[in-house]
């Protein structure tokens, strides 16, 4: 039984506290039946102001580097410190950019095994988010794929007991959640609403001006520069997922040595086929 919590801590957009409630009632049961993952027993969503987002954003990030850094040897200590100064530099350069315009949604680690997602009124309206309930109802759905994701993980903690750098997103980490999280939403809005609704492929005219300068940006065109975690991501797992289904698909959450390499993130198929044969190896191990 999970129990979905929405917090309103902006004093107003009372409108979308209720929007959110709503979906995620319809939500959650769809998301637990399509990623056959359980749900933290209680889910909180957070509707923040930017500054708020920016604040607990930073927090999230360093909270993973320090997790990082009590797994490395200590004279790895200054190189650690110094790549957690660069990166907190480039995210606070462009942080307003992105909690107050561009990003839809951010999913971070809360107490225990729980997460928390804070979605920003102003940066849905210039991302489009609510120019549709479609896109609204992928949104939740895409996060709550993350707090699924994080339980199953221990928010990382599972994978960096055999690679600690996996806390950091390091290596093929991104791809799987996120490329996860996309497959999933699709496949619950095409349940719920007899289609797939995609605010990634909705025409342009649903962002703001201030959306559309924003992606202008440089430093933000340098941060998107490289494949798409979403669409290279949902390529691999839809590959993996249509191979082996659901339920085998997520041992992945629990076993550092399934997630793709390298090459397999450019060959969506072979990692499909590794993990076909990981099945057959361990129902023969299982019936031996």
């Amino acid at each position: 039984m999970t129990d979905a919590k929405v917090l309103h801590e902006t004093g107003k957009h009372g409108y979308l506290q209720d929007r959110v409630e709503s979906i995620l009632d319809e939500v959650v049961p769809v998301v637990r039946e399509t990623t056959q993952l359980e749900l933290p027993a209680l889910v909180v969503f957070r509707i923040v102001d930017a500054e708020t987002w920016l604040i607990d954003s930073e927090g999230d990030l360093t909270g993973f580097v320090s997790r990082f850094r009590a797994r490395r040897p200590r004279w790895h200590a200054p190189a650690i410190g110094l790549v957690e100064r660069m990166s907190l530099g480039r995210f606070r350069k462009v942080a307003p950019l992105l909690g107050g315009v561009l990003v839809m949604g951010a999913t971070t680690a809360g107490p225990a095994d729980q997460s928390q997602t804070m979605l920003v009124p102003e940066a849905l309206a210039h991302s489009g988010v609510l120019s549709s309930p479609y896109y609204l109802t992928q949104l939740v759905a895409h996060e709550l794929v993350h707090h699924a994701q994080n339980l199953a993980t221990r928010h990382r903690e599972v994978w960096a007991a055999e690679k600690p750098a996996a806390l950091l997103r390091a290596g093929s980490v991104k791809f799987v959640e996120e490329g996860h999280a996309y497959w999933a939403d699709q496949e619950v809005t095409r349940r719920l609403f007899g289609e797939p609704k995609d605010i990634h492929t909705a025409p342009a005219s649903i962002h703001s001006d201030v959306y559309q300068d924003a992606m202008k940006n440089k430093t933000i065109a340098r941060m998107r520069r490289g494949p798409d975690v979403y669409t290279e991501g949902r390529k691999i797992v839809t590959a993996a997922i249509e191979a082996v289904g659901p339920s085998l698909f997520n041992r992945v959450w629990t076993d550092f040595s399934l997630l793709p390499t390298k090459d397999e993130l450019k060959r969506p198929g072979r990692w499909a086929e590794r993990l076909v044969a990981e099945a057959v190896s361990t129902d023969q191990g299982a019936a031996a």
